[in-house]
Parts: structure tokens; sequence; C-alpha cells
């Protein structure tokens, strides 16, 4: 059997002027291609009644799926739900159990307002559509065929449309191409090159056809996807266990998490794991390390807090880091990231200390210290241990790297990777 043939369609003025970007159709295709489904086009217009019936329908003799994002919410300019009964040659029906379901969500988020009549609207549908409905939204999912396509409409906030794409869409294009079941494992790795990370697991890939491999660079770190499908679930769990075993024997400490678990929460669950916490020193990261420790519920069982001290008296003060160490070594250097590494230790009480002291760019650099050069530091039980690094790439790159390599320092100082 063939595989067979997903179209997006997506829709809005936003997206045409450059407004915001399409990410919708950029995660669904990732999520696609572990089912070898294959994605022949995308294909975007502006909110005009005409272009979008014409879009459909040229979809429509093309595709066996099609997957409408955009244009069901309660404005005027929410065209796609009639254009969809137009180009599918129905009526409009309106579907009564969701006009239930709109009051009931509009009095429990503004139970002091009343609903608005337009937005009765969303629950207006083409007479043949199924309706998939929306757990976190006003607008339904439908799913409707024109042609020999099934079209699924969705909304095009994207909290929305991934939670209805994962639990409602996905699901059938399974079974569509012959099997029953999807068991999906992401390996996310730092420290490695995508291309290195494929040369890696190849005699993997090449010894097991009955699990999908994709790649994925999220910078700086690289992820390995694996996807099992199967007519059982039995089956498709035991091939992905199976070849997850062997990708992790080979990746070893190159895999620090998996499933969406973020670099900086990795260290930081295992530092709770241990009963330990960690504070920040930060210069040319401005705090980024500690957003990035800190963005996850549950983060205060391993952050105790941190210093952004992006000028040399604010290193004196915050951190106690002495003048004649500034003056002689100047900020970017390997004494003055750990003595903030150290004073951070000391006036925080945690049990380790990131530090971080570099040129992040554009501007600042020297032949001595260029853009890019950047000192870590780390302090805890052992001691204080520096390491300089020379980054590449723009500004925000260059500070994601550092937060990252601050990380990597503690990583290694766990057990959690090899040193550099």
């Amino acid at each position: 059997m063939s595989a067979p043939i997903v179209e997006f369609v997506v829709t809005g003025d936003e997206v045409m002027r450059g407004l915001i970007a399409d990410t919708n159709t950029q995660i669904t295709a990732a999520r696609l291609y572990p089912l070898g489904l294959r994605l022949r086009r995308t294909t975007v217009v502006g909110d005009r009644g005409e272009d979008i019936r014409r879009a459909l329908l040229e979809t429509s003799v093309r595709a066996d799926f099609c997957i409408v994002s955009g244009g069901l919410g309660p404005t005027a300019d929410d065209l796609t739900a009639a254009c969809a009964a137009q180009a599918a040659g129905v009526p409009m029906r309106t579907h009564q159990p969701w006009i239930a379901h709109l009051h009931a969500r509009w009095a429990r988020i503004r139970p002091n307002e009343p609903l608005p009549a337009n937005n009765l609207r969303q629950a207006d549908v083409p007479e043949t559509a199924e309706v998939l409905g929306n757990p976190d939204g006003g607008a339904p999912a439908f799913a409707l065929r024109i042609d020999r396509c099934l079209f699924f409409f969705l909304p095009g906030v994207p909290r929305e449309y991934h939670r209805i794409v994962e639990e409602l869409v996905l699901p059938r294009l399974v079974v569509a191409t012959g099997n029953a079941v999807l068991r999906s494992r992401i390996l996310q790795c730092f420290g490695v090159t995508e291309s290195r990370l494929d040369e890696m697991v190849t005699p993997v890939r090449e010894g097991h056809p009955e699990v999908r491999f994709g790649f994925r660079t999220k910078f700086p770190e690289n992820h390995l996807s694996l996807a099992a499908l199967a007519q059982d679930a039995a089956t498709a769990e035991g091939n992905l266990a199976r070849v997850e075993r062997l990708c992790r024997e080979i990746l070893g400490e190159l895999v620090y998490g998996q499933d969406g678990v973020t670099f900086a929460q990795a260290a930081g669950e295992e530092l709770a794991r241990r009963g330990e916490t960690v504070s920040c020193a930060e210069s040319c990261t401005g705090g980024l390390l500690t957003q990035m420790l800190t963005e996850v519920s549950g983060s205060s069982k391993w952050t105790v807090g941190a210093f952004v001290t992006y000028s040399n008296e604010m290193k004196q003060m915050a951190l106690g880091v002495p003048a004649e160490v500034l003056r002689d070594h100047g900020a970017v250097s390997e004494p003055v990231v750990r003595a903030m590494a150290e004073g951070a230790l000391r006036r925080s009480r945690s049990t380790w200390s990131l530090a971080i002291t570099g040129v992040a760019g554009p501007d600042g650099g020297t032949p001595d210290k260029p853009v890019g050069a950047v000192w870590l530091g780390l302090s805890g039980p052992g001691g204080t241990r520096a390491r300089l690094a020379r980054f590449r790439g723009d500004r925000g790159q260059v500070r994601t790297q550092s937060a990252y390599g601050a990380l990597q320092l503690l990583r290694e100082a766990l057990g959690k990777a090899r040193p550099a």
C-alpha cells in the first residue's frame, strides 16, 4: 500500500504579510515524518473567500488528507468554515451541542460578562462535517470530505491546534498507514552535530527498518526521533524499546533527556535528586542561564537565586570580586570567573555556583579577547574549575551557547557528561 498523501492549507492575512510565523505546519510536518506519510505541499492563502475555496478544491483532487489551520474564529474575516461548505457543495448548520459548550465556557472564563453574539458563529459548521471539538478554545475542529480528500479544519491558535493534532488527527492518520499503533521517543542530545549523530546511529537504523529514524536540530541541541508503527501496542512498544536501548548504548552521555525535558531541567532534576542546589553569577548572559534553570515548575527545588553583574562595579559589590583582579586581568578572564563563582557560592550558600563572563558581541572584541570568547566557571564540592570557550554565531547564539556551556560544566561535575 502506498503512503497516503498529506497536504496543509494555512489561512490568514497575518501569515501572508509576515506578521506571524506559521509554526503549526513546521511542527506538524515533523510529527508526520515518522509515520511515513508523504507531505506533498503547503498552500498559504489570505482571508479571501475565493482564495480559500480554490485552495480547498485544488487540494481535494490531489491529496488523501489535508490539515487546514486558521479562520474558525468569531470575527468577520474568519471565513474558513463557510468556504469549506461551499467547496463541498453543502449548506451550513448550527451544531447545537457546541452552542451549549460556548455558553458554559464563557461563563467559566468571564462569569460577569454576557457571551457576545458573534461568538455563536463558531458553532456553525458544514452540514456533512464531523465535529471533533476543541478542549482548549471556542472554535471547534471538524472533519469534512471533499472529493477524494478528508480535510481536518483546525483553529490556528498554536496551543489549541497542537493538542487537537496530537489527540484527534494523528491517531486517524496512523490507521490510514495500515497500522494501528504508534509509539515514539525523542532522544535529546547535546555535544554532537546532526551529521555525527546520524553517523553514530546508522548501524542501528539499517539493522532495524521496523523503526523510523528522524533528526532535528534545535540549536544548540540535536534530537533523534524514533517511531515504531505496528498492528498492536505490544509489538510497537517492543520494537521501540529495543532500538532505543541500542541507540542509548551508542550515544551514551550525549543523551541528556527525552520527550521534551529541557537541558537545564535535566541538570536541575539531578540536583534535586541529590538534595543539592545551584546559584548563578552572570555577566554577558544577563540572566539567561537563570531563566533556563527556572522556566519549569518545581525549579525552586534546585535554584537558589542569581547575581546578574554586568558591570565591574557590580561584580565587586555583589560578588566581592577584588578590584585589583578586575584591573589586572579584565572582566573576561579566568581569575574573574573563578572569583564570581566563589562569591556567588559564598553569598548564596548553594551547593554549586555557575559563573559566566565573556564577549557576546557584535562589538567589544579585541585580538586577545575576540567576540565569542567566554569564560565559564563552577564552584562547589571539590573546589572551583574554569574553562575558556570560543563560540561562533551572533549575539543571541553566543549567549545561548554560554548558558549551555555552563550547564555542561555542572553536568560533568555531577557525572552526567564527559569532560570536554
